[in-house]
């Protein structure tokens, strides 16, 4: 059955995963593209994949439902859709316990939080910590940009004491353009390697933990990097 109206349940169920408090609810959120589908099906807990008409025979053992190409338009948040979602569960929290763990302190752009998950992953920080006031993971701009690597990361709210409390194993190493040159910077031992907000940088609270400030040297009349960039640029450096 190919599903034509927007009164239908499941199609008015997606429609409301666009807003953060109902996939806080639902404990449950919204991914896009073929290739995404098929990295959390390899990788996650998949409720049910959702297709527009066209892509109707696409086999899985998955339950799913098929929408009129103009329903998954009015759903899609992407501009050009391939005509594959799936609705995904929120993966279960772990306890921190990498050697390289990623801080995000208040980090707002929902892209630049997917490029610096992608990133994450590639250079070994397998724990990510987001404060408080950072923007939702699961927003399905953040989803895209992961490329799949969302699913695969230990990814935790804590707040301050709870972060406390981890620096009684870790060092914090913090970004900052006042810190050290990172290419002269010789640090080993278990880190957590904070990054601040777009706009204003590290708030004082994280400030006030760091044992070590690092910087990106640059040339010309640059001040400073876009956060995914210099997120991912220290990372490679502090890499194991």
């Amino acid at each position: 059955m190919i599903i034509a109206s927007s009164d239908n349940q499941k199609y008015k169920y997606i429609n409301k995963l666009k807003q953060k408090k109902f996939r806080d609810k639902e404990n449950s959120f919204i991914i896009e593209s073929k290739k995404l589908v098929e990295e959390a099906i390899s990788s996650a807990d998949v409720d049910f994949i959702f297709l527009s008409e066209e892509n109707k025979d696409y086999q899985s053992d998955l339950p799913k439902i098929v929408l009129t190409r103009e329903l998954f338009d009015k759903v899609t948040g992407m501009v050009t859709s391939d005509g594959f979602g799936a609705v995904v569960k929120k993966p279960a929290y772990k306890e921190v316990s990498a050697k390289r763990v990623l801080l995000l302190d208040q980090i707002n752009d929902p892209g630049n939080m997917g490029t610096i998950i992608r990133s994450a992953e590639a250079f070994g920080f397998s724990d990510i910590i987001l404060m408080p006031k950072t923007c939702d993971i699961y927003n399905e701009k953040t989803v895209r940009a992961s490329m799949g690597s969302i699913f695969r990361l230990n990814i935790v709210k804590k707040n301050l004491d709870q972060v406390k409390k981890l620096k009684e194993n870790y060092k914090m190493v913090s970004a900052d353009m006042t810190g050290y040159d990172i290419n002269e910077c010789d640090i080993d031992g278990n880190l957590i390697l904070a990054i601040g907000n777009e706009a204003n940088g590290l708030s004082k609270e994280i400030r006030s933990l760091t044992d070590t400030f690092v910087k990106i040297p640059m040339k010309g009349q640059i001040e400073s990097l876009n956060a995914a960039i210099a997120a991912s640029i220290i990372m490679n450096k502090l890499s194991l």
